[in-house]
This record gives C-alpha cells, sequence and structure tokens, in this order.
C-alpha cells in the first residue's frame, strides 16, 4: 500500500517499514461513491480514515442550513474525532464531495493497536496536534481576517479547494455567502 509523501507519511515515519505494513493490515480498503453520507449528526462516529484518494466534507446543519468547517483532502487521517474517541453522538456529519479510495479503521481495531504498538500514541499525537494547530488557525482567521483575507489565505495555502469545492460550501467554510465570494474572486481578479 503506497500512500504519497505528507504530512501523514512523516507522522507514520516514527514506525519503521515491517510496522507500517502490520498497521496497514488493520485497515480496511475501501473505494466511496461521490455524495456518500460517512456520518451523519446525531450518529456516532465507528471509524476513521485515511483518505487516499478524493475529498470528504465535515459539516453542520443550522436552521436548515448546511455549514462547511473541514475538507479532508489526499493522504490526510480523517473523520469526527471528537465523536469517535469520546464514542458519543457527533454535532456534525461527514460526506464524500468526490469518488474516494480510503482506508478505514473501526474503534475497537484503533484501541487494540496502541496495545499492540506503543508508538500509536506518539502517532496520535502528532495527528491530534496537527489537527488542532489548522482548527485554531481557521478559528482565529474567522475572528481577526477579512473574508478576503480568508479567501486569499485558503488560496495560498490550499489552492487545491478552490476548483474542487462547488463555490456555495467554499462560501461557508470561509465564513461568508456565495455572493460574497465571487464578488470578492471578480475584486481580486480586477486587480491583476
Amino acid at each position: 500500500m503506497i500512500v504519497q509523501e505528507n504530512k501523514l507519511t512523516e507522522n507514520l515515519s516514527i514506525f519503521n517499514e515491517l510496522e507500517i505494513a502490520e498497521l496497514l493490515t488493520h485497515f480496511e480498503r475501501k473505494k466511496i461513491k461521490k455524495k456518500t453520507c460517512l456520518l451523519s449528526a446525531g450518529k456516532t462516529a465507528r471509524e476513521v480514515y485515511i483518505l487516499i484518494t478524493g475529498c470528504i466534507r465535515l459539516f453542520y446543519v443550522k436552521d436548515g442550513k448546511d455549514i462547511s468547517a473541514y475538507f479532508f483532502t489526499e493522504n490526510n487521517f480523517a473523520g469526527a474525532y471528537d465523536s469517535f474517541i469520546s464514542q458519543k453522538p457527533s454535532r456534525h456529519s461527514i460526506e464524500t464531495l468526490e469518488d474516494c479510495e480510503i482506508l478505514s479503521i473501526s474503534h475497537k481495531t484503533f484501541l487494540e493497536l496502541f496495545d499492540k504498538f506503543p508508538k500509536m500514541n506518539e502517532f496520535m499525537r502528532r495527528v491530534l496536534e496537527e489537527r488542532f494547530v489548522s482548527l485554531h488557525d481557521l478559528f482565529t482567521s474567522q475572528i481577526l481576517d477579512s473574508t478576503e483575507q480568508r479567501y486569499l489565505k485558503l488560496k495560498k495555502e490550499r489552492p487545491d479547494l478552490i476548483n474542487r469545492i462547488p463555490q456555495h460550501q467554499l462560501a461557508t467554510f470561509l465564513g461568508m455567502t456565495p455572493v460574497s465570494l465571487s464578488r470578492i474572486k471578480n475584486r481580486i481578479l480586477k486587480k491583476k
């Protein structure tokens, strides 16, 4: 199983090749169709994923409207971590935005890996630290940055999302309306 170079493989580097091979035998490889619901709000996350290809969206529904909170793309460790770890119902939903190929692992198997591989503690610490920093950056940006600054930051840091994510979902992720996002894009184009 080949997982492309990125933060995930950096985190996996704490394991030797034999350990990685053994770890991956505990994951189930799946192909998931576009627009598949992986978790509905109110349900408990029973598995987490390593995303090989595709894009997964984590979102909330408030007053009948979707609000995109995060997008997982290739080589991300993806899922509703809070629900998965606590085994309590999730407040958000997860769906595939594209056809995806994933490696999934159940909660029970995941916990067994901590007993079998003591390095799992370090691996998960790294994964969760990255997720925390990323979410903290998003949170801070929502407070301190203008909508245009948020868009430009996303365009710089995750340019793949700009053409990959439907505009209305991208807009809610950035904390604005689709009309505002369209205006910002047009304003930026005119500046060039």
